[in-house]
């Protein structure tokens, strides 16, 4: 039996006793299809087109932010204005009460002299009625004591019309105290509350409040090296920015670190250094400022307090 596997070895290599068999039909190379990937094209805006809309939107919010400003010093405006009117209103309205308790006072006054020197008329012609229908000597008795008893009944009622006078005067003017020391104590209350919201708005809309009154606070710094500055967190950004102005603007600091501190209110600050530390938070100048004004006030007040 003829073998149908061979090996390497016993395969003969000589081309003269190969037989090549002729195929019936013929297979040719499929061609290799070729795929082209599509690049996917971008459609979206440009570099152009980003950089035109930050431009329009950064316009736009200096507009609103202009608005949001005017507006603020507006309704300031307008707080201030109300207050002033209503704290002449109400002057006004106290003074016109003063003096007419005082016109009633002169009046009741007037009318008790005139009642005590008709009495004093009234006893006189009395006396000098009863002078004919008695002898002289009876005459002269009775015309000498009706003379005393009515000086002494004219005297003690004119005595008793003049302390009454004095009485009524005395309230009058205990009346016309009250009124002024009402009348001070609300034009205060009025001024307090009309800073409290002028400075509330101008610290909430001006964002470059919080850096000069960073600076004001530096330069009442005497130590070296380092300092940290306590601010709100509306005003971390803006503080941060300004570092190197507030290190140009002050002396002997060498460093600055910035800290949220939700304790200290918008617009103001708290600096910490070694030797100590400066507190310059809205909120405590605006008690500073209330102390003054009630130092210049000629009638003791009591301060109304209140959040900004």
């Amino acid at each position: 039996m003829a073998k149908t596997i061979f090996r390497g070895f016993e395969v003969n290599k000589n081309n003269n006793d190969v037989v090549f068999l002729q195929l019936n039909k013929t297979f040719q190379e499929e061609p290799e299809e070729i795929i082209e990937e599509k690049v996917p094209v971008y459609e979206g805006p440009t570099v152009e087109d980003l950089k035109k809309e930050a431009e329009d939107f950064k316009l736009e919010w200096e507009k609103q932010k202009e608005k949001m400003i005017s507006d603020a010093k507006a309704e300031a405006d307008k707080i201030i204005e109300d207050a002033q009117n209503a704290a002449f209103d109400e002057v006004k309205r106290q003074t016109d009460e003063a003096q007419v308790i005082a016109q009633n006072a002169k009046k009741d006054a007037e009318d008790i002299i005139a009642e005590a020197e008709q009495k004093a008329r009234d006893i006189i012609a009395d006396s000098e009625k009863n002078k004919d229908s008695v002898n002289r000597d009876a005459y002269k008795e009775g015309f000498n004591r009706g003379r005393e008893e009515g000086f002494k009944e004219g005297n003690l009622e004119v005595q008793r019309l003049t302390d009454r006078l004095h009485t009524i005067i005395n309230k009058t003017m205990d009346r016309r105290q009250e009124i002024l020391s009402e009348t001070e104590q609300q034009i205060v209350d009025l001024v307090l509350l009309m800073t409290r919201k002028v400075v509330k708005v101008i610290s909430e809309n001006q964002r470059n409040v919080v850096v000069s009154n960073v600076v004001h606070a530096l330069r009442k710094v005497k130590g070296r090296g380092d300092v940290v500055i306590r601010v709100n967190l509306a005003d971390v950004k803006m503080t941060t920015e300004h570092i190197q102005n507030f290190i140009s603007a002050a002396e002997n600091i060498k460093n600055i670190t910035v800290v949220e501190d939700s304790t200290v209110d918008q617009g103001g600050c708290i600096i910490e250094t070694d030797f100590g530390a400066v507190d310059a938070r809205i909120a405590s100048q605006l008690n500073e400022l209330e102390q003054k004004i009630l130092e210049i006030s000629p009638i003791k007040t009591k301060i109304k307090t209140g959040n900004i």
